[in-house]
């Protein structure tokens, strides 16, 4: 053991490491014991570390901040917080190369500072990262107007899990023929490679933010009037309804909570926000409020934020399913016969169709899982990620599929990864 940690000290310097373990938990989380902490200062020290885990066959957790030691007794936990610059913004081309180690929720102020937008919401507020952001490649409540997190990659720079540096792709928008690895990365969760600088594409920042919150004591209730602004060709950049407890987290009141925010011009914004004020009140909302001032709209956008953080790092505990957004209301409808009462535990992301449950303990998750994917089914949905394509196989009676999607995955990891060393946590089926 001591042979690999000086080892890891030749390679990243003597501070730039941490072994015991009152020191290393603040980077970890997991029951399993690494041999030690280590903060690579650029790529050269990355690539050394992995081809030293190669060569060592150790297992490797990766993380911006904080990293999963599932899987990694014996092993390394690479944080990449010391690789936290921006190499370059591209004024004319809205086009930033940053590297990975930058917490998100940073990057995206430094961006707004600079007049641009970078729209993906952080997976978690407090520990994510950039490179975290498209390890993980989560679509998020404003992925509707956005676009996906991937669309916002590209190009990268990547150690490989040989320890070989690929760079790809361009500040061209128009950058790909044939197989799309650049996108194919986005969401392999650190099991492809580590990312070392990323290029991304940037927006505008909008002229005017403001959100639209309303209360309502039926969930069902509040979900029309969703239904009613979609009906009207109104697609602000999120469309939230959260259950009383979750909305508590928000915003203090009683009640179930509406949600909408928008991002834009002054007038036509104006003009909007007008409309669905109007859609709220007619449908039965109260306490309805325009929030404009600046410090008033992050506590609310940060309140949602750290909702979606709480149930981002309870996965194991959700059910997600979609369904098409105008379906929503009998999805609900039959979410209510299966699993009982929609006061608690709800999240609908209007736009996107997607609602998460939060499951009660002792919560028999397959067994409800099963019952939601047959029903989202039946309105053209199912339960998301591959949990909802291992149902589906099975409503179809089509275990082979299944087989075949897990030989699939777990080749083109074995492939890009032979020896298995990256993330040995990271289980792609869940």
């Amino acid at each position: 053991m001591s042979n690999i940690v000086n080892e890891l000290k030749g390679i990243v310097g003597e501070k730039n490491i941490l072994t015991n373990p009152a020191d290393m938990a603040k980077h970890l989380k997991g029951d399993s014991k690494p041999v030690a902490v280590v903060f690579p200062g650029n790529t050269e020290e990355v690539s050394k570390i992995v081809k030293f885990a190669n060569e060592e066959n150790l297992k490797i957790s990766v993380a911006g901040l904080v990293a999963d030691t599932k899987g990694l007794d014996g092993g390394i936990a690479v944080i990449m917080s010391r690789m936290n610059k921006i190499l370059e913004i591209d004024k004319k081309n809205f086009v930033v190369t940053v590297e990975p180690g930058l917490l998100h929720a940073d990057f995206i102020k430094k961006m707004e500072e600079g007049g641009y937008l970078f729209p993906v919401e952080p997976y978690t507020v407090d520990t994510s990262s950039v490179g975290g952001c498209f390890a993980i490649g989560d679509s998020d409540s404003k992925s509707f107007k956005y676009g996906p997190t991937r669309s916002f990659m590209m190009g990268f720079e990547m150690v490989m899990p040989t320890g070989e540096v690929m760079k790809i792709g361009n500040k061209c928008i128009k950058n790909v023929s044939g197989y799309d690895f650049i996108h194919f990365a986005v969401g392999s969760q650190g099991t492809f490679g580590i990312f070392t600088k990323v290029m991304i594409k940037l927006l505008p920042q909008p002229s005017v933010k403001k959100a639209i919150v309303a209360r309502f004591d039926c969930l069902e209730q509040a979900n029309k009037a969703l239904n009613r602004m979609i009906k009207t060709h109104i697609h602000p950049d999120r469309m939230n309804l959260l259950s009383k407890d979750l909305a508590s987290k928000v915003l203090p009141g009683e009640g179930h909570l509406v949600l909408v925010d928008m991002e834009g011009f002054k007038n036509s914004t104006a003009n909007i926000g007008n409309e669905i004020v109007a859609i709220l009140s007619l449908a039965g909302g109260r306490d309805i409020e325009v929030i404009e001032e600046e410090k008033a709209y992050e506590k609310v956008i940060n309140g949602w934020l750290k909702v979606r953080q709480d149930l981002n790092n309870a996965r194991e505990n959700i059910l997600e399913f979609a369904v098409g957004p105008m379906k929503m209301p009998q999805a609900l409808a039959q979410l209510k016969e299966i699993h009982g009462d929609l006061n608690e535990g709800i999240l609908v992301e209007g736009l996107l169709g997607a609602v998460s449950v939060v499951l009660p303990k002792d919560t028999d998750k397959m067994n409800l899982a099963r019952k939601v994917n047959k029903m989202a089914m039946s309105l053209g949905g199912n339960v998301t990620g591959l949990l909802g394509h291992k149902l589906m196989c099975e409503v179809f009676n089509d275990g082979e599929m299944w087989e075949e999607t897990q030989g699939l995955i777990n080749n083109l990891r074995k492939t890009y990864d032979p020896k298995g060393i990256l993330n040995p946590g990271v289980s792609l089926f869940v």
